[in-house]
């Protein structure tokens, strides 16, 4: 079954033009906000792609090898003419897309993808989660989908407009090699990868830890400073603010960055945001994480009369 193509495709096609981002090499901003994605949904597949007239490509993907797919009866075809998110629970018992190369050949049994709207008019492409077996999606992840749709627009807006500035590519330099060490404690193994590469690929010098345990171990161990720990507060035995409690006893100079997405659970927060914690809300982008490191060394320098 075709879709048959909108009044303003033809305007559609040309602000996607403007954006030049078809054919593009890989980018780890939108890796990570695919890869956050299939976090949040608990899929194996989640993608990044862009609809032109023949097909759909994939700026970024997560579990899939394609880096595109035929255009006509894709579900992103539908989504991107959608106004908010495409559920589709079960393909095979839809007629849409029960033929469509996705199903019949990558085995798509669940799809949710929301519309990637520029100037709030033209849906320009999706971001997706799939998995190989029908399920439903929760208020909660499908108002994620939402915001990291919103922040890979404001990506692409922001890449648009540095090009638009500047006609000659920036030269991308090994980053500065930073004098900061960052402890990671994280028990999720993709966002801890996730945290650990977008720090490190900054310059800092990261140890990560996969539980409370075994960044205690890490502290005793390590001779020189800790400057800063990110942790999720969640955590299974010893949660991220026990932790902290105990860090602190041993190193007072250290700076703490708590994670989490159920803030209003802990209001003991509030006594750590007066020593200078910050605290990082999920969802969040990799740039979002590392202007909170910036703010949690900028407390850390207020309170010592320090700078730099």
């Amino acid at each position: 079954m075709q879709l048959p193509l909108s009044q303003n495709e033809s305007s559609r096609l040309e602000s996607l033009r403007t954006f030049r981002v078809l054919g593009t090499s890989r980018e780890q901003v939108f890796d990570d906000i695919a890869r956050l994605a299939a976090i949040i949904c608990d899929t194996p597949v989640a993608v990044i792609g862009f609809v032109d007239e023949q097909r759909v490509w994939f700026k970024a993907k997560v579990g899939v090898d394609w880096d595109e797919i035929p255009r006509d009866g894709s579900f992103c075809t539908y989504a991107i003419s959608q106004p908010d998110v495409l559920i589709v629970p079960d393909p095979l018992l839809d007629e849409r897309f029960m033929n469509h190369v996705e199903v019949t050949q990558l085995g798509i049994r669940f799809y949710a993808g929301i519309p990637l709207i520029a100037d709030d008019v033209h849906g320009l492409g999706v971001l997706a989660v799939m998995d190989r077996v029908p399920h439903l999606m929760t208020e909660e992840q499908s108002d994620s989908l939402r915001i990291l749709a919103r922040r890979t627009m404001r990506e692409l807006e922001l890449r648009r407009t540095r090009e638009t500035q500047s006609p000659h590519r920036r030269l991308h330099l090994a980053p500065p090699q930073r004098s900061v060490t960052i402890l990671i404690v994280e028990d999720n193994d993709n966002l801890r990868n996730l945290l650990h590469r977008t720090l490190e690929g900054d310059g800092f010098t990261v140890f990560p830890a996969a539980d409370g345990a075994e960044a205690l171990r890490l502290c005793q161990q390590r001779d020189g400073k800790i400057d800063i720990v990110v942790s999720d507060i969640v955590m299974p035995r010893l949660n991220g603010l026990e932790l902290a409690e105990r860090i602190r006893v041993a190193r007072p100079e250290t700076r703490f960055l708590f994670i989490t997405g159920f803030g209003d659970q802990f209001p003991e927060l509030r006594e750590w945001t007066k020593y200078g914690a910050i605290i990082l809300e999920k969802p969040f982008l990799p740039s979002e994480l590392l202007h909170k490191v910036e703010d949690t060394l900028t407390q850390g320098n207020t309170a010592t009369g320090t700078e730099g």
